[in-house]
């Protein structure tokens, strides 16, 4: 209704706006619309009241092109990150990493630990020894095996002996023959040269032809005799005690031979003594090395025949990190569990304190355990609780803040607003946290998340 008249609509643009939403088609029924209704010639000009109807179908035609727009597009990708869609809170689809501001940071904390400090460590013999041989021979006796336990001088191994018992009874007879020179029955120590019958038979002849030459200075001095008396008289003199002093010569010697023969015996006696193979102390055999009939050699390249350990008492060593030091001391008591026997509690006592501290910013103590039964073994592994003398304070960090790698962690330390990275000393893990031995004073505080960061980034405002 416009103006008070009635207008009727063009079923014809309806019939289209219902029907086909295509822009470009419906700009082509209003165009057509619009040449129909031109006025043939000699007519009266049409009413001027149909802007209404234009304006209607120019907003149809908008509005399926949107539509169209919209179909082509979500057909294409339907992705809104290609046309760069805002959300509704106004972030973008492609945002990038949270800023420093949104790094999160924890602090160390400092708490009393317990008066037990753990550790680990493990049981060692307290003496091995591979026991060899000091002489070469055939094998004769093996009198052990492995796992036999045996006292102090008890025979491991026997070598054939009849070789160096040979050798001793021609030793023995040489110096029997020396001592019979020497007229020797009993302690060669009281032997006299003098007390021998050549050197006083030669002393004797030597005091002669010394009273017989003073007789002849004498009867010189009086020309009784003559010159070549004389001479003959002091001549034979001199021949006199060159001859003792040949005799006493050669007994000395003969009395060295004799004490030469004497120490070659013991040698002798010893090589005897040594093809029994005795234990040097109590212990167990843990290898038996050598079989009847089997040669074996001495010196440099001497055979090992077994292989014998002490384990009464045992060693336990224990690794103390470097900060724990100084609350240990020699004769402490230790009280360790072994995982063969999870239900008994052994004991031990603090002996040595190794005086360096190795690669791994650690040391190792020393702690004698008693194992009068043998039940513990060489080599077992043990966990070992020591009792300290006074409380000291711990520091620990939420595990998620360290990197850890073995017994050493990295972490990101905020220093005037800038990560840090700082290498620490890793303990026992409790929970969610894990104790710092060293590297931290307890009053730094840590990037919660280390992955998110490296060294110099910015965290915080």
């Amino acid at each position: 209704m416009f103006d008070g008249e009635s207008e009727t609509m063009n079923p014809t643009l309806v019939e289209r706006s219902d029907v086909d939403m295509n822009p470009l088609r419906l700009k082509h029924a209003v165009d057509k619309e619009q040449v129909e209704k031109v006025p043939a010639a000699g007519s009266p000009p049409p009413r001027r009241r149909r802007w209404p109807m234009i304006v209607l179908a120019v907003a149809v035609a908008c509005g399926g092109g949107a539509w169209y727009a919209h179909a082509w597009l979500g057909a294409a990708g339907n992705s809104k990150a290609a046309l760069g869609f805002v959300s509704k809170d106004g972030a973008g689809m492609n945002d990038v990493a949270a800023p420093a501001a949104s790094i999160a940071t924890v602090p160390v904390e400092v708490v009393p630990r317990s008066d037990i400090l753990r550790l680990t460590g493990s049981l060692a013999a307290d003496e091995r020894s591979s026991v060899a041989s000091n002489t070469s021979g055939i094998v004769a006796e093996v009198r052990v095996d492995r796992g036999s336990r045996v006292r102090k001088g008890d025979v491991l191994v026997q070598i054939d002996p009849t070789d160096a018992k040979n050798e001793l009874a021609e030793g023995q007879a040489m110096l029997d023959e020396l001592k019979a020179r020497l007229g020797l029955d009993g302690n060669v120590e009281d032997f006299n040269p003098e007390d021998q019958p050549e050197v006083r038979l030669a002393k004797a002849s030597a005091d002669l032809a010394a009273a017989n030459l003073r007789r002849a200075k004498e009867l010189i001095a009086k020309k009784v005799i003559s010159n070549e008396v004389y001479d003959q008289t002091e001549t034979e003199f001199e021949l006199a005690n060159q001859r003792y002093r040949q005799a006493l010569l050669l007994i000395k010697q003969a009395y060295a031979a004799c004490n030469t023969a004497m120490a070659k015996l013991s040698i002798l006696e010893k090589a005897v003594a040594d093809t029994t193979i005795r234990a040097p102390f109590d212990g167990w055999v843990a290898e038996k090395l050598v079989a009847v009939g089997e040669q074996i050699s001495s010196g440099m390249q001497a055979t090992e025949v077994v292989t014998l350990v002490r384990i009464d008492p045992l060693r336990l060593l224990l690794t103390v990190p470097q900060q724990d030091i100084g609350c240990i001391q020699p004769g402490q008591k230790v009280r360790f569990h072994v995982d063969s026997f999870p239900d008994r509690t052994f004991e031990a006592t603090v002996r040595f304190i190794a005086p360096v501290v190795n690669d791994t910013r650690s040391m190792v103590v020393e702690a004698v355990a008693p194992n009068p039964n043998g039940m513990l073994c060489p080599g077992l592994f043990a966990t070992a609780e020591l009792e300290l003398k006074q409380q000291q304070p711990g520091i620990y960090a939420p595990v998620s803040a360290v990197q850890k790698n073995g017994e050493v962690g990295r972490v990101f330390v905020v220093r005037n607003g800038v990560a840090r990275e700082q290498v620490v000393a890793l303990g026992e893990q409790t929970g969610g946290k894990i104790e710092i031995r060293s590297g931290l004073t307890g009053k730094e505080l840590l990037v919660a998340q280390p992955g998110l960061v490296k060294d110099g980034d910015k965290v915080g405002p």
